[in-house]
């Protein structure tokens, strides 16, 4: 790629954010991804190559498909089921959003930064093989505010979301007004909540 000037390196992580992702050693691992895009970014500036993270959504591979007990043609089934899944996207999500990004003359722009799958679509107009354009953010924004509206969690499964999505966004700007509801409704969730109690 440096002989050829041109290229783009890809790292995959869970979340263009830097909050809490739930336990130590995944956490490291994911932002280790972003900051390797960041690093190789600072490093390949100017070269001709590009270096990015991406993330996608809540991610419908096999292994979920097989955890759920439900195929690819039943999916909808499990969202019934399991938050969130109704929300989920195939792995040639992102990798569509991959593709779009390759094929971006401009994509050098974008070099050291994390993008999410369903920002990538709204930007390149892609949709998934199900011609859905699944949306984790305004999933996850609209999910929480439910529930909020409901006076807080009711279930060990909401609690497991306030936790989870309240580690994500205590930190990040884009979430300030949405965690300040979350502290004033439920009071700050316990990184240690056992969603099985």
């Amino acid at each position: 790629m440096l002989e050829r000037k041109r290229g783009l390196i890809v790292e995959i992580t869970d979340g263009d954010h830097a909050g809490y992702r739930g336990t130590l050693y995944y956490d490291l691992a994911k932002m280790g991804a972003i900051r390797l895009a960041l690093d190789m970014g600072e490093e390949l500036a100017g070269k001709g190559v590009t270096a990015v993270a991406v993330t996608p959504g809540f991610l419908r591979s096999e292994a979920m498909l097989e955890r759920f007990g439900v195929t690819e043609a039943n999916w909808r089934d499990a969202a019934e089921k399991v938050m969130g899944f109704e929300e989920s996207e195939t792995p040639c999500f992102v990798g569509r959003a991959i593709a779009a990004l390759a094929a971006d003359p401009n994509v050098h722009a974008k070099n050291g930064g994390v993008y999410a799958s369903w920002t990538l679509s709204d930007e390149y107009g892609f949709s998934d093989i199900d011609g859905r354009r699944p949306h984790w953010e305004r999933y996850m924004r609209r999910k929480t505010n439910e529930i909020l509206d409901r006076g807080g969690p009711a279930t060990s499964e909401e609690r497991f979301w306030m936790t989870a999505v309240y580690g994500m966004f205590k930190r990040d700007a884009r979430y300030r007004e949405l965690a300040a509801r979350v502290e004033a409704i439920v009071g700050e969730p316990s990184t240690d909540f056992d969603p099985r109690a």
